[in-house]
């Protein structure tokens, strides 16, 4: 192979190599510079200078705080837990937190309840599976609910007999179930709290509410104004059991002096407030004193079921 020309010595052909400008070098030597301290700088960052640690004691004390009350959610708080005598079938959830349980232990009931479960004798609420430890034993005393359920003498003789001695479908006695204890009717207008609580399935929080609204309307006219207490709202099976136990004597109410009272008094009544209680004051000042309590239908706003509810309360005298 024919050469095109002498190969130059090794020493020139570095030379060729690293021979720049003087712009070039100037390039190149700024180039290394940057290297240099970029290097310089990791390096400083890396060994020199340690990272700041941050502060999680706050964060701690946070997570500590959220996991002590989740805890406090689980257990039961019984230091404020007084029993009192109850059904379990138709008391309250705040009953049942009184009594000691926990939320998610009445949340737990409520499903089962809402499902069509019944406590049948008490031996039924210690099957509750989120009970703690002793907690059936302290209320067990307290349950409103037979120890167990009677067998009917059909099966007690068929336990005891022959197949032979078994009876026939047509000489089987239905027996009617046993009538519930008579319980002596309390007058509500008079009783106190005591009184109340003492009568099966009026717990604390029934007959705080009964009292509370019996207070607000100076006495209650009727029975079925129970059905306006806030806590046997939407409870129809509580509210039939609790009228069975009480009587009311209406001449016991108090009642508003129509002619005198202002409209701050009147507006206090649950059945009038402001949207009444104005324009029936206003009423009385424009056409003077009323001579009947039925005159105050003379006022727009009175409709027949506003008479109905307020006349009871009202007095002319």
């Amino acid at each position: 192979m024919r050469m095109s020309g002498p190969l130059k010595p090794l020493r020139e052909q570095i030379n060729d190599l690293l021979s720049l400008h003087s712009g070039e070098r100037r390039g190149f030597l700024l180039m290394m510079l940057l290297l240099v301290l970029l290097s310089i700088w990791v390096v400083f960052e890396q060994w020199v200078i340690r990272p700041k640690q941050p502060d999680l004691g706050p964060l701690m004390d946070e997570m500590r705080s959220w996991a002590a009350e989740r805890h406090a959610a689980s257990v039961p708080d019984t230091s404020f837990a007084e029993p009192f005598p109850f059904d379990p079938n138709t008391i309250s959830r705040g009953e049942w937190i009184a009594l000691g349980f926990t939320t998610r232990q009445v949340d737990g009931i409520e499903r089962y309840m809402s499902k069509g479960g019944r406590f049948r004798v008490k031996g039924d609420v210690a099957k509750l599976y989120s009970l703690r430890p002793g907690q059936y034993e302290r209320l067990e005393s307290f349950i409103l609910l037979p120890d167990s359920l009677s067998r009917t003498p059909r099966y007690d003789r068929m336990a005891r007999g022959s197949p032979g001695d078994r009876e026939t479908k047509a000489e089987r006695v239905v027996r009617p179930r046993a009538d519930r204890p008579a319980w002596r009717k309390v007058e509500v207008n008079a009783a106190d709290s005591a009184e109340l609580v003492a009568l099966p399935g009026i717990g604390p929080s029934f007959a705080r509410g009964i009292l509370r609204y019996r207070d607000m309307l100076g006495g209650f006219v009727s029975l079925d104004q129970l059905g306006e207490v806030y806590v046997l709202k939407d409870k129809p099976d509580a509210l039939d059991r609790v009228r069975e136990l009480l009587v009311v004597d209406s001449l016991s109410v108090r009642r508003i002096a129509i002619n005198t009272c202002t409209v701050e008094e009147l507006a206090e009544h649950p059945y009038a407030r402001w949207k009444l209680a104005k324009p029936l004051i206003a009423y009385r000042q424009q056409h003077g004193p009323f001579r009947e309590v039925a005159d105050i239908r003379g006022c727009h706003l009175i409709d027949e079921d506003a008479f109905r509810k307020l006349a009871p309360y009202l007095s002319v005298e």
